[in-house]
């Protein structure tokens, strides 16, 4: 009796370490996902702020400020840059002088919301690289304004997303947390029922 109540404790006790090392590792590699998910926002919030950016240093440049057209280079390249490593995955540049690495987005939502952002990206960067060489430099800027507003609506349409998937994981992160405090409970009861039973 005590020897088969023995086996019954170590197997319960057994599972109830393997529950918990499974849970510790599931929230574990939530977390890392949230971090990457806070990250990948921040960069494609990052997007809107640089189409705001290209904009006005565009507008400085016509009005005959010449120091606008180095950091407006520098600010295509980093939206170039972000928009692929968002969609395809690779790196991005984040911090000054520093990149980070970003996973390939697979949402087929997020998939075509990138497509249109780069779409309307592309027409945008056709219309600065026309300011170069027109003459009609008052009309393009129109042009650029408005592409920029819809620029801008596109980016945060993927930046809202990106938020509801990442909300959509922390939520299933809690409800797996939840079966396994259920099962964690099941197994401490019916360890306790076993133990009640054979001292009787």
């Amino acid at each position: 009796m005590i020897h088969r109540l023995q086996v019954q404790l170590t197997i319960l006790f057994t599972a109830f370490v393997l529950l918990v090392l499974v849970s510790v590792g599931v929230t574990y590699l939530g977390l890392q996902t949230q971090q990457q998910d806070a990250l990948v926002i921040n960069l494609a919030g990052r997007q809107r702020m640089l189409i705001q950016q290209m904009t006005r240093l565009s507008f400085q440049l016509q009005d005959g400020d010449e120091s606008a057209s180095v950091t407006l280079k520098e600010s295509e390249q980093t939206f170039s840059q972000t928009l692929s490593a968002l969609r395809n995955g690779g790196s991005a540049p984040y911090l000054t002088n520093s990149v980070v690495n970003l996973p390939i987005t697979r949402d087929p939502q997020l998939l075509a919301a990138l497509d249109e952002v780069g779409s309307s990206w592309n027409q945008y960067r056709s219309t600065l690289d026309a300011m170069d060489t027109s003459a009609d430099s008052v009309s393009l800027l129109i042009t650029l304004e408005k592409q920029s507003d819809n620029l801008v609506q596109e980016a945060d349409a993927v930046v809202r997303l990106y938020e509801v998937t990442s909300t959509a994981k922390v939520n299933r992160l809690r409800f797996i947390q939840i079966v396994f405090l259920v099962f964690a409970i099941m197994l401490l009861a019916v360890g306790a029922w076993m133990t009640r039973r054979s001292l009787l």
